[in-house]
């Protein structure tokens, strides 16, 4: 399943200029490394998974969908 997690206080990048591309880029690797320690199930993303709006994940397992759930709340099911 794909979800994508909101970046925090709801910001979006409709255009990510330079000086943007280091705060996503920190973002993104907080996001993944919460990913990483609480998904059980297989899991991934990469690079072309940055979106104006959040970080899309790829998760093969509903649990792992239910506790990004509880961490982010706001986290979008595809």
């Amino acid at each position: 399943m794909l979800i994508v997690i909101p970046y925090p206080n709801g910001e979006k990048y409709l255009n990510v200029g330079h000086d943007k591309v280091d705060e996503i880029q920190e973002m993104r690797k907080q996001i993944l490394d919460y990913v990483d320690m609480v998904c059980t199930g297989p899991w991934e993303s990469d690079d072309l998974d940055v979106l104006f709006n959040g970080i899309r994940v790829r998760v093969g397992n509903s649990k792992d969908y239910f506790m990004l759930k509880i961490k982010y709340g706001a986290a979008y099911e595809y």
